[in-house]
């Protein structure tokens, strides 16, 4: 026994491991956009994974044009948080507590978004540079560079969205008018301004989100897709309304998910068992494993 905790550790699981820390991370990113929108908002939106697209296309589009890919990346959250206010504007501001409409009026939205790109870039894949390129050394593995920048940007999105939300005055009515519209009203807050400040913020990490993970992906029109159905998971399972919970959704579905995959090669039976696992947590703590204080909205 002694002998074998002398040993080092095998490559073939530090590859495994720091892949499924990479993915964890990808799927935190793109979930708290969602934790956002849909756990503190209480927004069924599923134009999320279309919102991510968008922004997985800022990012082509600057290459395209010959700008730095660092600017893809600055510039995804500003035009995606300009659609997100509009969506808002022209349509969820009329559905608020009526969320079968929500759902649907969003998944029109996100076949608008899909089919308008189709229109615009064709269906065929696109690909996008990453902002780093080179390795590093971990544990006698080689890992990307990039990688670690997508763990470093899903811990600085989680920490600046629980900033925003208990440091700033903006984040602060704003959870005031998600606890009671009518209190907060008569206190003197813009609800109205407040719900478009919000919906844009989380149209916004969504977009982020996409630019920082095209460099990975097939940036087609359908590439949001699966990582909806993940998001969703993530919040609904880690907690509506709670960033710690996102973290540990994302952490829980995400590792597992790479875990199965890994061990089985099957990717549908991979997600036939994490679903499972979902719906048993879900069974005996239909709160989320850390739900939040207040009930969201």
């Amino acid at each position: 026994m002694i002998e074998l905790l002398q040993d080092p550790i095998p490559l073939q699981t530090v590859r495994l491991g720091l892949l499924a820390l990479t993915n964890i991370a990808g799927l935190v990113l793109v979930a708290t956009g969602l934790a956002v929108i849909f756990g503190l908002m209480g927004v069924i939106n599923l134009s999320h994974g279309a919102l991510m697209m968008t922004g997985a296309y800022v990012a082509f589009i600057t290459q395209d044009i010959g700008l730095s890919p660092w600017l893809g990346v600055m510039l995804a959250p500003i035009v995606v948080g300009i659609v997100g206010v509009t969506i808002e504007f022209s349509v969820i501001k009329r559905l608020y507590n009526r969320p079968l409409d929500t759902l649907l009026a969003t998944w029109g939205v996100a076949i608008i978004l899909r089919e308008g790109v189709n229109v615009v870039f064709g269906t065929d894949s696109k690909s996008v540079e990453a902002v780093l390129s080179g390795n590093v050394q971990l544990l006698g593995v080689t890992y990307p560079l990039y990688w670690l920048f997508i763990i470093f940007m899903a811990a600085l999105v989680l920490t600046a969205s629980v900033a925003v939300f208990k440091y700033t005055d903006i984040g602060i009515m704003a959870l005031a008018v998600i606890e009671d519209r009518q209190m907060a009203a008569a206190s003197g807050v813009n609800t109205v301004l407040s719900d478009r400040l919000t919906f844009g913020f989380g149209a916004a990490l969504a977009g982020l989100s996409g630019a920082v993970m095209a460099p990975l992906l097939s940036v087609n029109a359908n590439m949001g897709i699966q990582w909806l159905l993940n998001s969703f998971l993530v919040v609904i399972v880690g907690g509506v309304g709670s960033f710690i919970g996102t973290a540990v959704g994302g952490v829980l579905i995400g590792g597992l998910d790479n875990t199965l995959r890994a061990l089985t090669q099957y990717t549908a039976l991979a997600q036939a068992f994490v679903l499972l696992i979902a719906f048993i947590i879900l069974r005996y703590r239909p709160n989320g494993l850390i739900p939040a204080d207040r009930g969201a909205r």
